[in-house]
């Protein structure tokens, strides 16, 4: 019979975790990672079932806006990304966790390791500018842009551009 729930040790080794709640942050179902990763970077709430406020905070500014944003956590050596991802349904949202361990100091030299082209991209990519755009403004094919992408991603062990861009505007 399989494991209804994952093993501590697959815990530690995923990246992406889903939470759905209400648009009132009580949470319908939550992976047991998600759960996990809450528990790990947030003071417990008062009462059980809910989403921690800050997330909550963060939710109801994220409402008032129409960008992309992410909620970035940090804890000790790891930080916890944390999408809104926006439902067809309006009493519900999606939450999908990702967590990046890395050490600050290795971070700066993660981001000191790229070349000058592949700065260039991060900078750009930060600024919100997408693929096509940023081939534009560097003189390059987007399809050049997506495998320095790929480079800047591997260096930073980050899996996309949302958490490269936080990395990068992190350092800063």
């Amino acid at each position: 019979m399989p494991h209804r729930y994952p093993r501590r040790h697959a815990l530690r080794e995923a990246r992406h975790a889903h939470v759905v709640a209400t648009p009132e942050c009580e949470v319908k179902w939550a992976h047991p990672t998600a759960r996990w990763w809450l528990k790990q970077f947030f003071p417990r709430p008062e009462r059980a079932k809910k989403l921690p406020r800050k997330i909550c905070r963060w939710l109801a500014a994220e409402a008032q806006s129409a960008g992309r944003h992410v909620l970035v956590v940090r804890r000790e050596d790891a930080y916890l990304f944390v999408h809104w991802q926006r439902p067809h349904a309006r009493d519900a949202v999606v939450l999908l966790l990702e967590l990046a361990k890395a050490q600050p100091a290795r971070m700066r030299r993660a981001v000191g390791s790229l070349t000058e082209r592949e700065d260039a991209v991060l900078r750009w990519l930060a600024a919100g500018k997408s693929n096509r755009e940023i081939g534009e403004i560097l003189d390059i094919a987007p399809s050049t842009v997506g495998k320095h992408l790929e480079r800047i991603y591997e260096k930073l062990g980050v899996e996309n551009r949302t958490a490269a861009a936080s990395f990068y505007v992190m350092q800063t």
